[in-house]
């Protein structure tokens, strides 16, 4: 019987400077998890009619000599970013539109990873529809990257944000995943803003303490191996997201629920736009996988 394929690590190209942050970060990515890296550039050149009608696509020559040339510079960056590691590396150059193409092609990835700021279709996209979009339809988690990471990140822990909501409950799965693949701390924050009438703020912060116990209930024992420092703070959730964040090389928020509620309208959104640390929405459909099984300790990598 064939071994199941390991889904890969989907990243989206165009050729900028913000997109090949992504690339590196979605190279170490796949390289943590023993899967392939797939790198998407859409031309922009057609309209999608959506999924049951397809795609008209415009062939024009310099729309995908740029492709080719964005593909072959990503492809050179992650093998060299994740050497001596035999990453498996695979394109596509694909059209119309990022938003559509991204979503079709990381219908089958662990990850869709997308730089934060770019040129052409993705500067005009990524700080919208496709933190939007992407994250309400994709099958996978979003993540953003907001620039170049310095190494030295790699050593700092991941930061949750929770709330108690299902969407907090996928996105703990997630970053504590993360960080033991990573082999580091989970930092877990609970933010509450303002006292309800009749509640004292030591119950407020004695509530949220449960919260926190509740939330991360269970995963000592899963991940022994990664050490937990649990956050309760008073104050706006967006700032105190961004505050923790400079001591975190992730922030991962859930999609949905109450902290995004507040979140995903304003605190995802603020958190997006101003953050340097690279940014993971975890969906609602299929995005939490276990692949601790496929996946590279750090003595394998080296």
């Amino acid at each position: 019987m064939p071994a199941p394929t390991i889904r890969p690590v989907v990243v989206g190209v165009d050729g900028s400077e913000s997109a090949l942050a992504a690339v590196r970060w979605a190279a170490h990515a796949a390289m943590l998890r023993g899967a392939p890296l797939h790198a998407v550039h859409a031309m922009s050149s057609g309209w999608d009619l959506g999924d049951h009608l397809g795609v008209i696509a415009l062939h024009d020559h310099g729309f995908h000599t740029a492709g080719k040339a964005a593909l072959a510079a990503a492809e050179a960056v992650a093998i060299a970013e994740t050497a001596p590691y035999p990453l498996t590396v695979s394109t596509s150059l694909v059209s119309p539109a990022p938003v559509s193409a991204l979503r079709r092609e990381a219908r089958h990835g662990q990850l869709l990873v997308v730089g934060a700021r770019g040129l052409g279709k993705f500067e005009r996209t990524v700080l919208g529809s496709v933190s939007g979009a992407l994250a309400r339809h994709s099958k996978c988690p979003l993540v953003i990257i907001p620039g170049a990471q310095p190494p030295v990140s790699r050593q700092l822990p991941v930061l949750v944000g929770v709330d108690g909501s299902p969407a907090s409950h996928r996105a703990v799965r997630f970053a504590i995943e993360e960080a033991s693949r990573r082999g580091v701390g989970l930092t877990a924050i609970s933010v509450w803003m303002d006292s309800r009438p009749g509640v004292s703020s030591a119950e407020m912060t004695a509530n949220a303490h449960n919260l926190l116990s509740r939330s991360l209930a269970g995963y000592g024992e899963s991940f022994a191996e990664v050490p937990v420092t649990r956050l309760v703070v008073k104050g706006d959730p967006a700032h105190r997201l961004l505050r923790a964040a400079t001591e975190a090389q992730l922030i991962v928020l859930g999609h949905t629920g109450g902290l995004t509620r507040a979140v995903h309208g304003s605190v995802s959104r603020t958190v997006l736009h101003t953050t340097t640390t690279p940014f993971v929405l975890v969906g609602q459909q299929g995005a939490l996988i276990d692949t601790r099984s496929a996946s590279l300790g750090r003595d394998q990598i080296g």
